[in-house]
């Protein structure tokens, strides 16, 4: 499957070796004389766009919440265009009063909203499972 542009695969990875920038990159850009071969990118992907090669499980998404703190909110609609295109024309997140707005039942937790957010007030926790560790993992994408 093709990347959505969440930039997950950016918070998880331990050595920063992940750089992009939703609005000027098509797709992430790993360094790979930074990258550990951890897969740490590729089990966390919730499209699994990058294949895991060798050492880790497909962690599976076992919950997730996304909130907005409308407080720090510019409603500039980054959000939205980044939701639009990591759901292919459809949007969990929308604007409403020049303030974001989440609709969690069409939300499939990837974070593109929190990646694009200027002011970082989309926050976004994700649960996994995992079986090789026996052990709920949480992921908290700011």
């Amino acid at each position: 499957m093709k990347c959505i542009r969440c930039g997950t695969c950016v918070k998880i990875c331990p050595v920063n070796a992940i750089n992009f920038n939703p609005i000027i990159n098509e797709r992430p850009i790993v360094d790979i004389k930074k990258c550990i071969l951890c897969e740490l990118c590729a089990s966390h992907c919730p499209v699994d766009a990058i294949p895991i090669l060798c050492t880790l499980p497909k962690r599976e998404l076992k919950y997730k919440s996304i909130s907005v703190n409308r407080d720090l909110c510019i409603g500039c609609g980054l959000c939205v265009d980044a939701c639009k295109i990591a759901l292919k024309g459809k949007n969990a997140i929308y604007l409403e009063k020049g303030l974001a707005y989440v609709n969690e039942e069409m939300c499939i937790g990837c974070g593109a909203c929190a990646t694009t957010c200027p002011t970082d007030c989309i926050r976004v926790v994700k649960y996994y499972s995992s079986e090789r560790i026996k052990a709920e993992e949480v992921v908290i994408i700011p």
